[in-house]
């Protein structure tokens, strides 16, 4: 702890305002299963804020993605997931999420409920996260926070339904993914 932020139920928060995330400093990853095993992908374009209430339950957040940013290390399986069976990012350039209800649900973890959209889908959904801290920036004064969040989708649910059957049975790629996020963001007013 700083000694210098609000502190309730215990957890030290960060001064009111508006954060804008680090790029450099934040990850927006998903994971699939390809048959058996787990592959994750990241996502390398993106911009988002949080809004730090003084009451905590009516902070907000908003991210916006860019879906042609999205990488696996492998050419030809971003391309895919670039094309029509999956993104198709001509037509839908982001992802969106925006917040609806932050509940603490005890110590550092908290609930993130928010509308998701993909392909032009939107539907609820609701991330599990754990507050890291705040504390000063790089620069010795600016406020930072940091948390990290997590949620698992039906990806069919927006409209991302590409699949084949494979030979030994079941599908080529999970129809679940988990989404993982690592935040640091910056307080800019």
């Amino acid at each position: 702890m700083t000694g210098k932020g609000r502190v309730v139920e215990g957890v030290e928060l960060p001064p009111t305002g508006t954060y804008e995330l680090d790029l450099a400093h934040t990850s927006v990853e998903l994971v699939a299963r390809h048959m058996l095993t787990k592959v994750r992908g990241r996502f390398t374009e993106f911009s988002g804020s949080i809004e730090v209430a003084e009451r905590p339950e009516d902070s907000k957040v908003a991210v916006e993605i860019k879906t042609a940013s999205i990488q696996t290390d492998t050419g030809q399986r971003d391309e895919h997931l670039k094309s029509e069976d999956f993104l198709l990012i001509e037509k839908y350039p982001l992802i969106t999420f925006t917040s609806t209800a932050v509940r603490q649900t005890g110590g550092t973890s908290f609930e993130l409920d928010g509308d998701l959209m993909i392909k032009g889908v939107t539907k609820p959904v609701t991330l599990t996260g754990e507050f890291l801290g705040t504390g000063p920036g790089m620069d010795g004064e600016t406020p930072m926070l940091a948390a990290t969040a997590r949620t698992t989708i039906e990806r069919e649910d927006w409209g991302v339904s590409w699949n084949m059957v494979v030979e030994t049975g079941g599908f080529l790629v999970s129809k679940k993914v988990d989404i993982e996020i690592e935040v640091e963001a910056h307080k800019v007013k």
